[in-house]
């Protein structure tokens, strides 16, 4: 067993009643949620810095940068990397939000 299910299990054990340790993991859930809303807002941000600077969405310019058509510069790098980790976020959190019905 994960060192994270055997912390599970020990609140299921201390627990009184299964709400209170349903009440107890939507806190956690909540925070953890929070904490990636926040991460893909700084993402967004820089994203929104870059299409500015550039003139160009985000989706055209991961077209055009996996094209080839716009080289291999550093800060093309960078912004890629800043869309792939935002996709990312937004993916976990439309997951997390779907499990939580």
């Amino acid at each position: 067993m994960s060192a994270i299910a055997e912390k599970i299990h020990l609140i299921e054990q201390l627990s009184t009643s299964s709400a209170a340790t349903s009440q107890l993991l939507d806190k956690v859930i909540d925070f953890l949620v929070e904490k990636d809303r926040k991460k893909l807002a700084r993402f967004q941000e820089k994203l929104a810095t870059l299409e500015q600077q550039y003139g160009m969405s985000t989706a055209d310019f991961q077209r055009r940068f996996e094209s080839g058509e716009l080289g291999d510069a550093p800060q093309w790098f960078d912004w890629d990397g800043f869309a792939v980790l935002a996709a990312s976020l937004v993916a976990k959190l439309t997951a997390a939000e779907a499990g939580r019905g």
